[in-house]
């Protein structure tokens, strides 16, 4: 199928996903027969969050999969990324050095926020990156507290430029019947610009296939590989 997942959390001991080099190889595994061969890894950084995890450290630990990957003859393809925690201090950088880009060589970044109302440093934040020549992609909006609570956001940083990725997991019921909702809402609407699947662990596995069943079922199959195949391979270069 040549699926791109687009956001999750393989690398090894390296945030909250994965902890050991097995249970990296067991959720490739399980993807690969979900059709996916080719895994941007997106560990979690930021300029205060989770700071200690920079785009070189990325490049540095994918690499290391990818030997043990080609050792035990799993072929797939891995590139560097990120999901940059939107804080202030974004604003105090003086470069893209600490921003890690899809392939940390595309003008894409994949960013996440967790406050419960929109703050108007995140407009600051989105528009220095902006103005640094990047497109902002807003992952799981469906998760976010400040969309649940005015949903006219999604227009609001729609018309601003930013798109979107959703996650498979509450597609397969990982969260609230409510988040559920607003994902097969987002998704029937054509609200995604990808998914992906934001997978962290081997105990994910299950959900995350199911919510691929489910955005088929939902939408059918040429939407679900345009989000899964075909927008995720402009990011591919």
């Amino acid at each position: 199928m040549n699926r791109i997942d687009v956001h999750n959390h393989f690398l090894p001991a390296t945030d909250d996903g994965c902890a050991s080099i097995a249970d990296s190889l067991e959720c490739i595994r399980a993807f690969v027969t979900l059709g996916y061969n080719r895994f941007f890894l997106t560990p979690h950084t930021g300029a205060l969050d989770y700071g200690d995890i920079t785009p070189a450290l990325t490049r540095t630990r994918v690499e290391q999969l990818r030997k043990t990957l080609a050792a035990e003859n799993i072929h797939v393809e891995l590139r560097p990324g990120g999901e940059l925690r939107l804080s202030p201090d974004i604003l105090k950088l003086k470069d893209l050095q600490r921003i890690p880009t899809y392939g940390h060589n595309t003008n894409y970044c994949l960013a996440d926020i967790w406050e419960l109302t929109w703050p108007a440093w995140a407009d600051a934040c989105i528009d220095w990156l902006q103005n640094h020549g990047l497109t902002v992609i807003l992952a799981h909006p469906e998760r976010m507290a400040a969309v649940r609570r005015k949903p006219a956001l999604m227009d609001q940083l729609a018309q601003r430029g930013v798109l979107f990725q959703g996650n498979l997991g509450p597609l397969g019921g990982s969260e609230s019947k409510e988040v559920l909702a607003l994902s097969e809402r987002f998704l029937k609407d054509g609200r995604y610009f990808m998914l992906g699947s934001d997978c962290h662990r081997p105990d994910h596995l299950f959900n995350r296939a199911c919510g691929l069943r489910h955005a088929v079922t939902l939408v059918g199959s040429d939407e679900v590989n345009r989000l899964t195949i075909t927008n995720p391979s402009l990011l591919w270069i």
